[in-house]
C-alpha cells in the first residue's frame, strides 16, 4: 500500500469497524427490548397451561442476552446518567470521536492497531462522560433524599397514606428525585406493587444510601409499624453522614488536587511539545526502547494515581 493510500484506506478500516460495532449493539440491544416486550405474554400463556418447566426454560433464554456484562454495564450506565440521548446519538459521538483520535494520535503504527486504539480512546471518552454525568446526578440525588423523606414523614404524620405522600414528593420536589418518585408512583398506578417499583427506583438511580430507604419502606409497607418514626432516623443519619463527608473532602482537597496535576501535568507537557516541535520525539520513536519505556511510564502513572486515590477517598 503507498502513503498516499494510506490515510484513506485508515479512515475506511475505522469507518467499518466503529459501523459493525455499533451495529451488533444497537441489534442486541433492540433484540434485549423486543424479548422484554414479548415474554410477559409467553409467561402468562404458559403459567395459564401449568407448564412449569417450558416457563423456566423460556426465562433462562430470553435473558441471556440481558445477563451479558457488556449490556448490563451498557444500560446501567446510561440510565443512571440520566442523559436524554439515544443510543444512535452516543453511538454517533463515538464515531466520531474515534475519527478525530484517529488523527490526533502521537503514536506511530499501523493502521489496524492505529484504528483499534483510536476506538478504544473514544470509547473510554464517553464511558468517562457518562460516568461523571452518573456521579452528579447521584449526588444532586444524593442531597434532595434528606429533603424527600422529610416530606414523607410529614405527610405521614399529618395522616395521608404512602401512595399519596410519594405522590406529593413526585410533584414537589424538583429533578432529579422528583422525576424519579413520578416514576414510581406511575408504576404502582399501573399494578406494580409498591416493593417493586421501588427496587426498579434503587436500579436506576444507583445510590447506596437509597436501599435503606427502600428496605424500611418495603418492610413497613408490608408488615406495618411506625414508618414515620424510622424515616425521620433515617433521615437524620443520612444528614450527619453528608455533614462528616463534606468534612473529610474538605481536609482531603489538597490530595485530590495533587493527583490531579500530577495526571495531567506528563499528558500535557507531551501534547505542547509535541505541538511546537513534531519532530522532537522522532529520534524517541525510532529507538527500540521507545514502547517498553512508554509501557513503565503509563504503569507508573497508572500506580501512582492509584495510590493517590486510596489515600485522599474514604468510604464514610
Amino acid at each position: 500500500m503507498s502513503d498516499g493510500n494510506e490515510p484513506w484506506a485508515l479512515y475506511l478500516l475505522i469507518f467499518i469497524l466503529v459501523a459493525v460495532a455499533i451495529q451488533q449493539l444497537q441489534q442486541g440491544l433492540g433484540t434485549a427490548r423486543s424479548l422484554r416486550r414479548q415474554k410477559q405474554k409467553r409467561f402468562a400463556s404458559l403459567e395459564a397451561a401449568g407448564n412449569p418447566a417450558s416457563l423456566e426454560e423460556l426465562r433462562r433464554r430470553s435473558t441471556r442476552w440481558s445477563q451479558s456484562f457488556l449490556a448490563r454495564h451498557a444500560n446501567q450506565l446510561i440510565v443512571q446518567s440520566g442523559t436524554q440521548l439515544a443510543w444512535s446519538t452516543i453511538a454517533l459521538m463515538g464515531l466520531g470521536l474515534t475519527l478525530v483520535m484517529s488523527l490526533l494520535l502521537p503514536v506511530p503504527a499501523s493502521g489496524a492497531l492505529r484504528a483499534l486504539l483510536a476506538t478504544a480512546v473514544a470509547i473510554s471518552l464517553i464511558e468517562g462522560w457518562l460516568r461523571i454525568k452518573r456521579a452528579r446526578r447521584i449526588a444532586r440525588f444524593g442531597e434532595q433524599l434528606p429533603d424527600v423523606i422529610d416530606v414523607i414523614v410529614r405527610s405521614l404524620r399529618a395522616g395521608h397514606p404512602l401512595a399519596v405522600a410519594l405522590n406529593l414528593v413526585a410533584r414537589e420536589t424538583p429533578h432529579p428525585a422528583g422525576h424519579e418518585f413520578a416514576l414510581v408512583v406511575d408504576e404502582v398506578n399501573y399494578g406494580r406493587s409498591l416493593s417493586e417499583a421501588l427496587e426498579h427506583l434503587s436500579d436506576r438511580v444507583g445510590y447506596p444510601e437509597l436501599r435503606f430507604f427502600v428496605a424500611s419502606t418495603a418492610i413497613a409497607h408490608q408488615t406495618g409499624g411506625n414508618l414515620g418514626e424510622i424515616l425521620s432516623r433515617l433521615s437524620r443519619m443520612l444528614r450527619d453522614r453528608f455533614r462528616l463527608g463534606r468534612r473529610v473532602r474538605a481536609l482531603s482537597a489538597e490530595g485530590r488536587f495533587s493527583g490531579y496535576a500530577l495526571s495531567v501535568l506528563p499528558v500535557a507537557l507531551f501534547g505542547i511539545i509535541n505541538l511546537v516541535s513534531a519532530s522532537y520525539y522522532a529520534d524517541f520513536w525510532n529507538s527500540a526502547a521507545a514502547r517498553p519505556l512508554l509501557a513503565i511510564s503509563i504503569a507508573l502513572l497508572l500506580v501512582g494515581n492509584l495510590v493517590i486515590y486510596r489515600l485522599v477517598n474514604f468510604k464514610v
